[in-house]
Parts: C-alpha cells; sequence; structure tokens
C-alpha cells in the first residue's frame, strides 16, 4: 500500500486532535506557511506529534526582541531569512556602487546580533537559517561583469563568522541546500509575486525534511552500529570463489565503488558509529582480504565484531548485539542479497536492513542519504568507541579466567561523579536521548533543557567517568536531582550497560545521597517508570533499600549504602557548574 504524500498525511494528523508532544514555531522573512505540512509530516514519520505555531510575515526583528509576542513558547524555533527580503535596497546598491557592500555587511552584522539576543531569551532549540544566493533582478552569478557573486560570498562569510559566536544555534543551511536541489528547481517565481512563497513545492518539501532531520536528531538517538556483508558489499565478487586477486577492489570501477562505501564507514565511524560483519563465508579467506589487500580502506581493528560462519545472518545479529550490548532497533544491516535482508526483516523487524544498489555508482552514498546516522554533536566518547569495544573485549577474555571478585579487584576501578560543566553537556544529552535499558525513567531532554536544569540552584546534572587499568569508559552515567524541600527527587537516573555489575550502581547511589544533602536534604526519593525496555531496573531501588511510600521511592541519606572497598570514587559538586546565560549576557 502506498503512503500518503507529506500534505495528506499532515491532513490526517490534524483531523485527530490529539495531543502535541513538541511545539514548533515558524518564521521567516517570506510567506512560510507551505513549511508547515512538509516538516510536520517528516516529524510524524519520526514518531513526534508537532504542533506549529507562525510568527508574522516578516516580522523576524520583532521575533528576535519578544518571541513570546510572535510565536509564543515553542520547544523549537526555525527562522528563515533572504538577503534581498531584509536588506533589498542595500543588497542592489551594491550593483551599482563598490563603496555600498560595507552598509549591507553592518546590517548583517547588527542582524545576527538580534539572533545573538533571542537566543539569550529563549530556553528551546533555536534553528536559524543562511541566506541563499539572492533571487533578486540584476543580480546574477552568470552575468560577466556584475559583482553578485563576490556580494554574496562576504555576505555570506560575515553570517557565518557572527553567528559561530552564538552558542547552541542549529543551522539550517539553505544555499547548501539549494545548490543541491538545484536553483531553478528550487525558486518559482510567480507564486513569489502572487503570495511572496518564494519557492517551488519540491523545494518546501527539501527545507522540511531538513529542518526536521535537526529538530529529531535532538530528541533521538542515532544508529549505533552497521553490520556489513563482505561479498559484493564490502568488494565485488565472491572471494572464496574468485581469489585475493579476482575480486573489485580499487580505483577503477566497480572497485572504486566499493572502496569509496568503506571510505565513507570510516567517515561513519570516526562520528561513533560502530562496525561489524556478518558473513557467510570462510573466516581465513575473509581475513586475507583485511589483511593482505592493499586497497582496503578498511581494517580489522575497524571492525567491533565479526561474524564469519555459514549460519543464518539472523543468528550472527543477534550475537553481534549481544556482543555490544545494544538493542536490535540500533542496528543497520547492509547485505547484497535481498533474501538476506528479508528474512532479518521478517525475523528481526527492529533492525533497519539496507539493501545493496544493482547501480553500483549509486553504493558510496548508500548510507549518506539517510537520516539514520543524524547527530548534532560528536563527543570524544563517539570518536573513542571502537578503541573502547576493544578494551571491553580485553576485560571479557582476562574476565573468563578470574573469579568475579578477584576479576572487580584487578580492575582497579576509578569513578568520578561531578556536577556537568558545558563541555559534558552534549554527551550528557546523547546518554538521556538513546540510554534505554538502565533507565529509571526515560525522560528526553534537549541540550538547551538539561543546560537550564544545570545552571539552576535548585537541581543538580550529574556525569559519572569510570576507567580502570584497561582504559576508559568515557562518560557513563548520568542522574539529574531536583530540590523538593527537604527531599531531593530523582528526575533522572542511567548508565550504560557495558559497566554494570562491577560495583558502579552501588557507588551512583551512594554519591547521589551525598550530592542531595549537598542541596540541604535529608531524603532521596526514586521513582520507576516502565517502558519496554527498562525492566531491568525496575527492582533497583528496592535492592538498596528504598522503602515504597505509594507514590515512589524514599531513602533517608544518611541510611545509604557505602562505596564498594574495591572502588576510588570522588564526587565534586561545584557550587555553580554552569553560569546563568542570563545573567552571563547581561554583564
Amino acid at each position: 500500500m502506498t503512503a500518503p504524500d507529506p500534505k495528506t498525511a499532515w491532513r490526517q494528523y490534524q483531523k485527530q486532535a490529539g495531543t502535541p508532544d513538541i511545539t514548533v514555531g515558524l518564521a521567516a522573512s517570506f510567506t512560510i506557511d507551505p513549511l508547515e505540512p512538509y516538516l510536520g509530516a517528516h516529524l510524524l514519520g519520526k514518531k513526534l506529534h508537532p504542533e506549529f505555531s507562525q510568527a508574522p510575515f516578516n516580522q523576524l526583528q520583532q521575533l528576535c526582541l519578544n518571541h513570546t509576542y510572535a510565536v509564543g513558547d515553542p520547544d523549537v524555533i526555525v527562522l528563515l531569512w533572504r538577503i534581498e527580503d531584509l536588506f533589498g535596497a542595500k543588497l542592489a546598491a551594491t550593483l551599482d556602487a563598490a563603496d555600498a557592500l560595507p552598509a549591507l555587511l553592518d546590517d548583517i552584522r547588527q542582524f545576527a546580533a538580534s539572533i545573538a539576543q533571542l537566543r539569550r531569551n529563549f530556553a528551546g532549540t533555536l534553528i536559524v537559517s543562511t541566506p541563499p544566493f539572492p533571487s533578486l533582478p540584476g543580480f546574477s552569478a552568470l552575468e560577466l561583469a556584475a559583482p553578485a557573486m563576490q556580494v554574496y560570498t562576504s555576505a555570506a562569510q560575515t553570517w557565518a563568522q557572527e553567528t559561530a559566536k552564538i552558542d547552541r544555534l542549529r543551522v539550517l543551511d539553505l544555499q547548501a541546500l539549494m545548490m543541491e536541489h538545484g536553483a531553478q528547481q528550487a525558486n518559482d517565481a510567480r507564486k513569489w509575486q502572487l503570495y511572496r512563497q518564494p519557492y517551488s513545492e519540491t523545494f518546501w518539501q527539501a527545507i522540511g525534511t531538513q529542518a526536521g532531520r535537526i529538530i529529531a536528531a535532538e530528541k533521538i538517538a542515532p544508529k549505533k552500529c552497521v553490520i556489513l556483508d563482505l561479498d559484493n558489499t564490502l568488494w565485488g565478487g565472491v572471494i572464496g570463489e574468485d581469489g585475493l586477486g579476482g575480486i573489485a577492489l580499487g580505483d577503477e570501477f566497480p572497485g572504486r565503488a566499493f572502496r569509496d562505501f568503506q571510505r565513507y564507514l570510516m567517515h561513519l565511524k570516526s562520528k561513533g558509529v560502530m562496525l561489524a560483519v556478518a558473513s557467510k563465508n570462510n573466516p581465513e579467506d575473509a581475513y586475507e582480504v583485511f589483511d593482505k589487500h592493499d586497497a582496503m580502506v578498511l581494517s580489522r581493528r575497524d571492525i567491533v565484531a565479526f561474524e564469519i560462519n555459514w549460519e543464518s545472518k539472523v543468528d550472527s545479529i543477534k550475537r553481534i548485539a549481544a556482543k555490544l550490548n545494544i538493542g536490535l532497533d540500533a542496528l543497520v544491516f547492509v547485505d547484497d542479497n535481498p533474501k538476506e535482508t528479508g528474512e532479518v526483516q521478517e525475523r528481526l523487524p527492529a533492525v533497519t536492513c539496507i539493501l545493496v544498489p544493482e547501480e553500483l555508482a549509486d553504493l558510496p552514498a548508500l548510507l549518506s542519504e539517510t537520516d539514520l546516522f543524524d547527530t548534532l554533536q560528536i563527543t570524544d566518547e563517539d570518536r573513542k568507541r571502537t578503541e573502547m569495544m576493544a578494551a571491553d573485549q580485553q576485560r571479557s577474555a582476562v574476565q573468563e579466567t578470574m573469579s568475579e571478585e578477584d576479576f572487580r579487584k584487578s580492575l582497579q576501578l576509578k569513578i568520578d561523579i561531578f556536577a556537568a560543566e558545558k563541555q559534558h553537556l552534549a554527551r550528557i544529552t546523547q546518554l538521556v536521548n538513546k540510554t534505554n535499558q538502565f533507565n529509571l525513567t526515560t525522560i528526553r531532554r534537549t541540550q538547551d533543557e538539561i543546560e537550564q536544569l544545570a545552571a539552576s540552584q535548585d537541581s543538580l546534572v550529574l556525569g559519572m567517568t569510570i576507567a580502570d587499568k584497561y582504559g576508559d569508559y568515557g562518560l557513563v552515567g548520568v542522574a539529574i536531582l531536583s530540590k523538593n524541600g527537604t527531599t531531593a527527587d530523582i528526575d533522572t537516573l542511567l548508565m550504560s550497560c557495558r559497566v554494570l555489575g562491577r560495583g558502579a550502581e552501588e557507588t551512583f547511589i551512594a554519591q547521589l545521597a551525598a550530592a542531595a544533602a549537598s542541596l540541604g536534604c535529608t531524603g532521596l526519593r526514586g521513582k520507576y517508570i516502565a517502558t519496554a525496555k527498562n525492566d531491568m531496573v525496575k527492582d533497583l531501588y528496592a535492592r538498596f533499600k528504598f522503602a515504597t511510600d505509594g507514590d515512589g521511592w524514599i531513602l533517608k541519606t544518611a541510611d545509604a549504602a557505602g562505596i564498594p572497598a574495591h572502588i576510588d570514587a570522588s564526587l565534586r559538586l561545584p557550587q555553580s557548574p554552569i553560569p546563568d546565560k542570563n545573567k552571563e549576557g547581561k554583564k
């Protein structure tokens, strides 16, 4: 059955009159009405239920001064603008007078300053576009003697330099989107003249998709691992039949397509996406390609898990998920055989399956054209994830040779719990939005919301880092405490499953009690909100001697258990982990 087009899907949703879970304010220097159904449909496809408000036509300066007047107080503001709409006269003057450019650039700087003021006053997600190449009579990049391109380049660079100074600003690159779409296909002169709507329907859809990707990336965790077939996926041909010299992999087509695909996989790895292999093959044949073929981009050390055997791909994928301790819904499986992807899709519907295209020229862009790996910021933990998994495998190998007690003592665990500072917020936001199993409440938040909590005098945002003699686990735990009289409520408590069972849970609870005391609280109250994935922590509070009172779980801070003897723990609680951004802006 064919899915409804975006406008139809949006109309159907509006008739349902459900409760929205995200509010979005739209503002532009032109009529922005056509964006709503496309952006709305994209968010619906991400299981978000939006509600929109629109600022008056071309009232961007007013919005920056008082956003509540223009769009209320939404979770997200999307602001789109064009140079010719805001500064048309000064832009036109640059065509005739060489000395007119500085005045235009001054206006652009002042507008960027207005955006900075909006950022200080608005706590939600702020998405602002870059200016596209102007659509103005006489302003053409193809006119030989006109300074149009030089003027636009100066304006765009000035805007980029000024907005780079604004913290937590999400950029929608309208110019890049137009270059990819094609200016002639993007612009609609008739609609501009009639309705002040400058763009074609297909370009409105492109804008809605891009804005939707940015919004969804704040709320939805990206996929964590790509599981790859080998023959006719990482290289052309069948290694068991064609041999090392017979497979297609190199600088000439079709080998170049496979090599470029591997280059993109390395790019994903640099963003923290893990790479694994599930292949029906002889292991010695497959490893020979990784070890000896001079055109291979990927090496064995780039792969976190190998499943090379003649068993079902379904079983191999299950083992990889178990080995990496991640859910099936965090996996993307790439194979050239539709029977293999079909079986995985049928038996493991949570796994995203992608088929290698018949046209191999399209292979390098196979994953880049999806939004499966969208992330707004790459953390140190992302960059080191493959190395961390290698250390985990080293730990597991040693663990098998020792008793559990001796293994724990041998690790030389160091656990540091601290009030979050600005450099920690991206990783904390990532954990809040992607941790499912060891997560007591599964409350999702944007980075802006977490920063507000961290700046409050009545709450603490705590991070936990762990290291042992094999290396760093990184920032793997988060807790958010909110003062409620003499009790500290545990709003959020989560940990990566990689560190469970070694005393980290006991240490975290003990230090939470100490942190609650620092807020002047004598009690620590927690709650468990059941989800489909967090059954493992349903009895956590009971295990740590919290008493149920019908509305949650309560523990006197003085009664909290101590830190296990084999753990070297620290707790750092500065008075003001993050300066109040509003006070900071008034200095």
